[in-house]
């Protein structure tokens, strides 16, 4: 079957090519992949040599859609016709966090498309364990972002909105957009969102948010309109932009008793910068720094929200290649600023999937 296959990290020492089909073990689903997405921080990872989980040879991809073409023996939740995507992660269920329930934090995690192949193929073979049946109203380039639908699904569980808070998205990218559709769908009193570049904010705008354009010269000036609209700051800021600096400027946008959810990060440890907290800030504010870890077992919470309507997922989609431009699809990821999300296709089309 074809695939991208990376013997290492690092673009030059990937291909498009032929691979062995994967094998199905007794608990295994095989699913013929149709929508498989990018997802910039793993992806650029891969692609740029720096992953931190990777492990190679490997064929990468962790955010898919398609139909079961086979299942293992012992399988009796799924038959070969079924519509489904699946999660990436594999908790080991040993560890100390996973017998402690909290298995976001294992140990020995195994993922798909880090450690174990992923779905930037025409077809992966997944534990039964981890694969969701697709709405029927919902298609399969929607649900490909289901995984990505889940970690933003935590991140706004993380931020905890109550009735009257004010929240702030720092980003318009893919996480971003989908942070900003669960704010404006959830019980906040007022959802405003930043970015540099305008189409993203236009995008958003549909949602009747409030949006404001970055000038990344001058942070002082987005900052100055965001305190005229509203001065008394936020009580939940969600960066989605891992930008350290702007995060460090908007601590300062928080409100007293205010909390700050960090939700993205920088795979690269040779680029990423710290983020600088003043201690007096935080305790005379009584502000809270959070972090959001990816998703476990929040596909159900996600598919019913791209099936109600609270997500929408395929309005982020602004590129769709075969799975032979990949490479294409990675240089828009890698450098076009209004690129939001690519979506390859490994089958043939996926629409009205």
């Amino acid at each position: 079957m074809k695939a991208i296959l990376y013997k290492k990290g690092g673009r030059a020492n990937a291909s498009f090519t032929e691979v062995p089909e994967p094998t199905v073990g007794p608990n295994d689903v095989l699913i013929k992949v149709y929508a498989s997405c990018i997802c910039r921080p793993a992806d650029c990872a891969h692609d740029g040599g720096y992953s931190v989980f990777g492990k190679y040879p490997l064929v990468p991809g962790h955010e898919y859609a398609g139909v079961v073409e086979a299942v293992g023996k012992e399988v009796t939740r799924f038959k070969a016709g079924d519509r489904v995507t699946a999660d990436a992660n594999k908790p080991c269920g040993k560890c100390y966090y996973c017998m402690r329930g909290e298995v976001r934090f294992c140990e020995n995690n195994t993922a798909y498309g880090q450690v174990l192949n992923g779905g930037f193929a025409q077809k992966v073979s997944v534990d039964e364990s981890l694969v969701y049946r697709v709405p029927d109203g919902v298609s399969l380039r929607a649900a490909s972002m289901t995984e990505l639908v889940g970690c933003a699904y935590n991140g706004v569980e993380v931020a905890s909105f109550s009735t009257s808070d004010e929240v702030l998205i720092l980003g318009c990218g893919a996480s971003g957009m989908l942070l900003t559709q669960f704010a404006k769908h959830s019980n906040a009193s007022g959802v405003a969102v930043i970015d540099c570049v305008r189409s993203k904010l236009d995008l958003a705008a549909k949602l009747g948010v409030d949006t404001v354009l970055v000038d990344k010269n001058d942070y002082s000036k987005h900052e100055a309109v965001l305190r005229e609209k509203y001065p008394h700051g936020f009580d939940v800021i969600i960066d989605a932009t891992s930008d350290s600096e702007l995060i460090t400027r908007s601590l300062d946008l928080l409100k007293r008793g205010g909390r700050f959810v960090n939700y993205s990060f920088v795979n690269n440890t040779d680029i990423a910068k710290p983020v600088e907290i003043n201690p007096r800030l935080f305790v005379t504010r009584e502000l809270s720094y959070l972090g959001a870890s990816f998703q476990h077992f929040k596909f159900e919470q996600s598919l019913r929200a791209i099936e109600s309507g609270k997500v929408n997922c395929e309005e982020l989609i602004t590129s769709v290649l075969p799975l032979e431009g990949f490479f294409e699809g990675m240089d828009k990821v890698w450098n076009d600023p209004e690129t939001i999300k690519v979506l390859l296709e490994p089958n043939g089309s996926s629409e009205g999937l």
